[in-house]
């Protein structure tokens, strides 16, 4: 089997509002006026889309800080010690359960250096997966709906029809097990499908993606298959595409708002993204610059299953679970941020441009899920 490179089918639907969802503009990284009511950190996947929304869209109540970036710290309002910046969805709420919870916590970066954080330092964690810690300190706010599938470089791919996977073809090859088409290379090690020999990368340890895509396909990474060294990358970020065969989890929301010029475009000639069981991840009747989500997203009215097989997730915002009561908001500025200024049409806009479906119940606090504190 050839494997088959990923094109845009069919012609640009230009219709005026379609190109008016895509600004020609890449999204701003950093605030612009850092000294705002509420700081964000985390996800580096919905890192840029909040860029649009806080920079130059409806929320500026917040000043959201990127994942990775220079400087290597930041510090998020005046008079707040500088702390290395969180960089991945764990890390984004380790750091606020660190200011939350100063008496109890301590953040830590990945180089294991310590940093104690007061109350408001950081007042949002941006996370592309749900929480992994029992209790009820935080709420997990539903924000946006993404899939994730997997990019992979060819050089030599004729245009067509993207690579389709299936669920346990991306579990063999990333646990490199023989089956359902997959077989290992005997000098190697590789997993070998058709005419592709793979080499499969994983993003860093605190990635929302990473957790997310290995529960997706049922496998706990191990090193005699994935090495160390392959599991260091950054989310979404093509540079992790090096020879032929490297294969990792990428965002499709990710994908879109790169290819369709929203933010920086990470990926280069000769990668492409996959679709998996027959979903798109990208609607194949939209080309660039207005391409839209596919079917692997699901249904934006319904809460994915969060089961293997399903690639369909929801994006959060997190927050402390006293922000708002049954009967009461807590703090209405971070509940407006959060909840009621992501319903508004310019937010849904931005959503869109970035390559995430609007969800019907974002910020919905009787949809959040809760989670204890994390070290």
């Amino acid at each position: 089997m050839k494997l088959k490179s990923f094109q845009a089918i069919g012609a640009v639907c230009a219709s005026a509002l379609a190109l008016g969802l895509i600004s020609s503009a890449v999204a701003t990284a950093e605030p612009s006026t850092p000294d705002r009511a509420f700081a964000a950190v985390g996800s580096d996947t919905i890192q840029d889309v909040w860029n649009g929304l806080t920079n130059n869209g409806p929320v500026k109540s917040v000043a959201s800080y990127d994942a990775f970036g220079t400087p290597a710290q930041i510090v998020t309002k005046t008079g707040v010690t500088a702390f290395t910046r969180p960089n991945g969805s764990g890390a984004g709420v380790k750091a606020l359960s660190a200011s939350l919870n100063p008496g109890n916590h301590v953040y830590k970066d990945s180089a294991g250096t310590s940093f104690t954080l007061k109350k408001n330092d950081v007042d949002i964690a941006r996370s592309s997966s749900s929480p992994s810690v029992a209790g009820t300190d935080l709420t997990f706010l539903p924000f946006a709906r993404d899939a994730v599938t997997v990019a992979y470089k060819d050089a030599a791919g004729s245009p067509g029809a993207p690579l389709n996977l299936s669920t346990q073809q991306i579990a063999n090859i990333f646990s490199c097990t023989a089956g359902d088409g997959v077989t290992i290379d005997g000098a190697t090690g590789k997993p070998v499908l058709g005419t592709m020999t793979f080499t499969p990368k994983l993003p860093q340890a605190a990635s929302g993606t990473r957790g997310f895509f290995l529960k997706a396909i049922g496998v706990t990474p191990n090193t005699s298959c994935i090495p160390d060294a392959e599991q260091t990358y950054a989310e979404n970020n093509g540079a992790a595409l090096v020879s032929d065969g490297d294969i990792v989890p990428f965002s499709a929301a990710q994908w879109i708002a790169q290819k369709n010029g929203a933010m920086t475009d990470s990926t280069a000639t000769g990668q492409w993204l996959a679709d998996i069981d027959g979903l798109h991840a990208v609607d194949p009747a939209t080309s660039a610059p207005a391409l839209a989500p596919g079917t692997l997203y699901g249904d934006a009215a319904v809460a994915p299953a969060g089961s293997k097989g399903t690639f369909a997730r929801d994006t959060y915002n997190v927050v402390a679970s006293t922000t708002q009561t049954s009967k009461l908001t807590y703090n209405v500025m971070l509940n407006n941020a959060v909840s009621t200024n992501l319903k508004t049409t310019g937010s849904t806009l931005t959503i869109n441009k970035f390559g995430f479906k609007t969800l019907s119940y974002v910020g919905d606090w009787t949809m959040g899920k809760k989670s204890g504190y994390t070290n």
